[in-house]
């Protein structure tokens, strides 16, 4: 039961005494059927309504109530339903509760049974049903939530007294009336008002989800859409796999994802999958483009598809054919190519459907005036130029255009525009004529929708689902990474067509209402999948299990096996629970603070404890473990005090010895440990008690002893030990020990010895040994640490040696004793080793190089050392030299770890002293060869106040120049894939920016000789859209008359590309007013008006992997 929504009440005005006389208010009855159901439950426009009526419950004995009371049984919309009064409060002693409560029988209900209603519940007086107050809600109605209203209705206080100014209360003479007006919802989805909890997408839908691994919703849309293309699917699974490991191949690891959607009950995990393409962590939280994932992984599937049943399914599926032309009107002359297409890129802007777009598409441009063609043999002519399908396949990825250049706000932006696209459409009207067509007859070309893949957010980012419909006659799904949900008609068509509301419109929309607009707005279709019908049955032609590798399910059946034993484990680990016993050797042998070290795995022995065991059973476990009888052990719990030391606490009594180790470790532990840690005290001998009897461990409350623990310091061999615990009496004098300690260590009794109490790691305090240990505020399981008492004489020699000669001076440095990790910076230079080194965090940077210099047998100048970063702990920044730093300033903030060896810095062997070094700068430069393929990257140590030429003659003695080359060098600098700079050679290299990457190249001789009326374009390359960058930008000479076809015979020689990878670039001249004009190979680039700042663009996915772009727009790349 909750409170829902705001009181909403009908209040009258007060009525005003002075003119003007305004008109009455009117009153509206809870009667007025028609009204109250617009006012308080209007219709929720996209939800279709099942029934919508009324029901009253006339209450005359309010006082005589029980506290809880349910009304009659009323049906509406064929539910049984009742109110649910709570007339002195529920929970609340100052308000009456109302609820509407669903009276259907819940034996052996449908656990999934619901029912969705949007209710007001109304409280009037008998006699005047204008008096009223009402809330509002909608629910979903459910086995667990079957009632739903409001806890705090209305005041009791106020029930009896006027609601208004006429003077009427709610109750009059014990008498009230409760209204319920209910309006129930079907839900088609069978998700309405869902809260999601424990939602099982399987078991409603029969489909499992993907789950996200940071930004992969893009990727995880794609993957469900491309699964339930069940002839790519088996084409798959036709790849053979059987001796590839999953991490390392796509098509291993996409097969495996195909068959978990297909058999497990949850939903399914893609980590291994993104390993398999060669991507970190970092790439799965990176949100990338669909289109230019969906080609890029088609064309490595491609590849892994040749020569096996496999070859020719892509091609099948997904290719077709579209010619470009340009066609004289006057003379008999046609120029045209036909080429391969995977998807089609259709325009948003100024298409309001997908018709439309196919339209735009093959819109015939006229070449005329200024801009005819020049006609092979004929000269200027008048043309139409444009693009027509001549085949398309059976599966066709259409991308619709939501994201472009914005020429006025010179940045890319998201097209929200409404564009609508149909459940059936025949594109016949867009394909050649011809024998293609012919072929394929009237409806050889009529496609139904598959598949909407939606994008919900703006161009900085936003969510990716998929809209799929599995079955050719089946129900639609929306799959949401990790939940699968039945989705409607509606919610697949209109509401993915994007626009919502326009802006002037808002003003009279609710919050709510304008909330729900703006996410409408960004949520559109963004690539839609159609099936050529005639084709439908083949593309979504079930899987038998004889199509899926046998290997494959072997392998998921073993896994599953394998997790389903550690299930067990787990659960039967809920049984256990860890414990620790530390006894006097584990003391003894510790050199630090504390009994032991509480962060070292081989400190004391470690137990398996059931949980059901009794102490009793846990004593005798331990007796055993330590060869001793159990009258002459006692067990202590350990605990961690308020300074953050752990001392013994309590002996556990023998009282407790049926006790269950459950309850003993909630009884003596503590909850920040989720292990019990105990000492196990052994008695060497027992002593007389107060009563006459012998016992092996004195009583505090009845002997007045306590126990303490001893550690003896040795200045010259400087270590720590312990010596071991005494019982002392709280009034003796601490002297009364000094006999006993000096006989433990074997000296003369009357050796002088210096006490301190060790407080803290920080706080080690000087004992007075003629006070009692009471007026020391010593308590059981305190810790005394003694030395031999120097003299002034042999305090002074010590510490010329560097020996730390008193207690106080060994502490510190424990306090600050860190083990640091040095790791070569280069992991893949196998002459370099790991180095754990014991420091202090005080010690200086030159004091850590001395150190790891011993190592290492080299001078410590000729070390650099760089910091790990938090939290993977990979090498960033290097360290700079100072003879004033410290270690602890060394290691990266937030990564210093006291309690274990894994502080680690990085280092590297110089060829030069550091000193020298730090005046220098590291840069990175690429030279270029003959081809932008021929590249080589060397690292120049360069003074950091010269120029560009220094570095050039730097580089010239590591490269060798073409000797038919023009051996004249260019230098220039590019970011994020755009050419930001070129360098002349007295400019000085702290002008280049460490983000960018820095080029060499030998100036092509063509471009050397150049005639003047050749201008020299630079070329860029990009993805899709001209801002999804990439690659190394380069110059072409502009010749003379020259057709495309025949400039990119040059380009294609400059890149050093395949042909076949080559024969996929698409060219666009961009103009420097913004405006992209795509190219054929008969343009001629020299008949077009070139501005200075006019580029070439290569249209082309980037197969590098090459680190140029930043966050979201970094290139996708799947290896192998």
């Amino acid at each position: 039961m909750e409170d829902q929504m705001d009181v909403k009440m009908d209040l009258a005005s007060p009525a005003m005494d002075e003119s003007p006389v305004v008109p009455v208010e009117e009153h509206h009855s809870v009667n007025d059927v028609e009204w109250m159901t617009e006012k308080l439950i209007p219709k929720m426009a996209d939800l279709e309504e099942a029934a919508c009526e009324t029901f009253q419950w006339d209450i005359k004995d309010w006082r005589s109530l029980d506290k809880r009371v349910t009304g009659p049984e009323f049906e509406i919309g064929g539910y049984k339903w009742r109110i649910l009064l709570f007339p002195q409060g529920n929970n609340d002693r100052e308000n009456c509760a109302v609820y509407l409560d669903s009276a259907e029988p819940n034996n052996g209900q449908d656990p999934n049974w619901h029912v969705c209603a949007q209710f007001a519940l109304l409280m009037s007086n008998p006699d005047h049903p204008t008096v009223y107050v009402s809330h509002t809600a909608n629910h979903r109605f459910t086995a667990s939530e079957a009632d739903w209203g409001f806890t705090r209705f209305q005041e009791l206080r106020k029930l009896d007294s006027a609601l208004d100014h006429r003077g009427i209360p709610l109750i009059d003479n014990d008498r009230t009336v409760i209204t319920a007006y209910v309006r129930v919802y079907h839900d088609p989805t069978g998700v309405l008002w869902h809260n999601f909890i424990n939602y099982d997408s399987k078991a409603m839908t029969g489909y499992v989800g993907l789950k996200n691994q940071g930004a992969t919703c893009y990727m995880n849309s794609l993957l469900q859409s491309l699964f339930f293309t069940n002839y790519f699917r088996k084409a798959v699974f036709d790849i053979p796999t059987a001796d590839d490991e999953p991490s390392k191949s796509v098509a291993l690891a996409l097969q495996r994802v195909f068959y978990q959607l297909a058999t497990s009950i949850n939903s399914v995990g893609t980590t291994e999958l993104t390993k398999s393409f060669g991507w970190n962590s970092l790439e799965s939280f990176m949100q990338h483009d669909v289109q230019e994932f969906n080609r890029v992984l088609q064309d490595n599937l491609e590849g892994k598809m040749k020569g096996t049943d496999a070859e020719g399914a892509i091609q099948k599926l997904f290719v077709g054919k579209m010619k470009s032309y340009i066609k004289c009107i006057n003379v008999d002359y046609e120029s045209s190519r036909v080429e391969n297409f995977y998807d089609i890129q259709l325009n948003v802007k100024g298409c309001k459907t997908l018709r439309d777009s196919f339209a735009n598409y093959i819109d015939v441009e006229t070449l005329d005036g200024e801009n005819k063609y020049q006609a092979e043999g004929h000269g200027l002519q008048d043309a139409r130029k444009g693009v027509i399908f001549e085949s398309l396949p059976p599966v066709l990825h259409l991308q619709l255009k939501r994201f472009e250049y914005d020429i006025e706000r010179d940045a890319m932006v998201k097209i929200n525009d409404r564009h609508e696209f149909p459940l059936d459409i025949d594109l016949a009207d867009f394909v050649a004529e011809g024998e293609e067509k012919q072929k394929a007859g009237p409806d050889g070309f009529k496609y139904t929708l598959h598949g909407v893949l939606v994008h919900s957010g703006d161009l900085h980012g936003g969510h990716y689902f998929a809209l799929l419909k599995p079955e050719r006659n089946g129900n639609w799904y929306r799959f949401d990474d990790d939940r699968v949900t039945r989705a409607t008609q509606k919610e697949v068509l209109d509401e993915n067509y994007g626009g919502g509301e326009a802006i002037e419109n808002l003003a009279g929309m609710t919050m709510a209402m304008r909330q729900l607009n703006r996410h409408k707005r960004f949520t559109n279709a963004y690539m839609l999948v159609y099936v050529r019908d005639n084709a439908m049955d083949e593309v979504l032609k079930p899987l038998t299990p004889d199509d899926v590798p046998e290997h494959l399910q072997q392998r998921l059946d073993d896994e599953r096996a394998a997790l389903e034993i550690k299930k067990k484990e787990r659960d039967e680990s809920l049984l256990y629970f860890n414990a620790r016993i530390i006894s006097d050797e584990d003391f003894k042998a510790h050199d630090g603070c504390d009994l032991f070290n509480p962060h070292s795995p081989t400190a004391g022995k470690p137990l398996r404890v059931r949980r059901q065991d009794t102490f009793a059973d846990f004593k005798t476990e331990v007796a055993a473990l330590y060869n001793v009888a159990e009258d002459q052990m006692q067990i202590w719990t350990l605990v961690k005090r308020q300074n953050d030391t752990i001392r013994t606490d309590l002996p556990i009594p023998e009282t407790d010895r049926q006790l269950t180790m459950e309850n003993i470790k909630e009884k003596y532990g503590t909850r920040s440990q989720s292990d019990l840690k105990c000492y196990i005290e052994i008695a060497d001998k027992p002593t007389a008690a107060p009563n006459g009897k012998f016992t092996f461990f004195p009583s505090e409350g009845q002997t007045g002893y306590f126990m303490i623990f001893i550690k003896y310091y040795d200045p010259l061999a400087s270590r720590l030990e312990g010596v071991g615990k005494l019982y002392v009496q709280k009034n003796s004098k601490v002297a009364d020990i000094l006999p006993q300690l000096n006989e433990k260590m074997g000296f003369a009794i009357n050796t002088p010895l210096k006490l301190f109490e060790e407080i803290k790691p920080s706080m080690i305090e000087p004992m007075r040994v003629k006070a009692s240990f009471s007026q020391c505020e010593i308590q059981g399981g305190d810790i005394i640490v003694f030395q031999k008492d120097l003299t002034p004489k042999e305090m002074n020699e010590l510490q010329q040696q560097n020996i730390r000669a008193a207690i106080p001076q060994y502490y510190e440095y424990i306090n600050n004793r860190i083990i640091v990790e040095f790791k070569p910076k280069d992991d893949e230079d196998t002459t370099l080793e790991s180095y754990s080194i014991e420091l202090s965090k005080k010690s200086t940077y030159d004091q850590v190089a001395t150190k790891l210099a011993e190592k290492l047998k080299i001078d410590p100048l000729h070390i650099q050392f760089t910091a790990a970063a938090p939290p993977n702990g990979l090498p960033k920044n290097k360290i700079k030299r100072s003879t004033n730093l410290q270690l602890q300033e060394m290691l990266s903030p937030g990564y210093i770890n006291n309690a274990q060896s894994s502080n680690v810095i990085y280092y590297e062997k110089l060829d030069i002293s550091i000193v020298e070094l730090e005046s220098k700068r590291l840069v990175k430069v690429t030279f270029l060869g003959p081809t932008l393929k021929d590249e080589s990257t060397h690292e120049l140590l360069l003074l950091k106040t010269c120029n560009m030429n220094a570095l050039v003659e730097a580089l010239l003695s590591k490269v060798k120049l073409n000797p038919n080359g023009s051996q004249r060098l260019r230098t220039f600098a590019v970011f994020n894939g755009k050419l930001i700079k070129e360098y002349g050679l007295n400019d000085p290299i702290s002008s280049t920016h460490d983000s960018f990457s820095l080029y060499v190249e030998e100036i092509p001789t063509e471009e050397i000789e150049a005639l003047e009326d050749e201008p020299i374009l630079t070329c860029f390359h990009y993805t899709g859209d001209i801002s999804r960058l990439h690659g190394i930008p380069f110059k072409i000479v502009v010749k003379e008359n020259e057709e495309i076809r025949d400039t990119k015979t040059r380009i294609r020689a400059r890149l050093g590309m395949s042909e076949k990878d080559f024969a996929k670039v698409k060219f666009v001249l961009c103009h420097q007013n913004g405006k992209v004009t795509p190219l054929e190979d008969d343009d001629v680039l020299s008949a077009t008006d070139l501005s200075p700042n006019d580029s070439l663009g290569l249209d082309h996915v980037d197969k590098s992997g090459r680190n140029n772009r930043l966050g979201a727009e970094k290139a996708i790349f799947i290896r192998g």
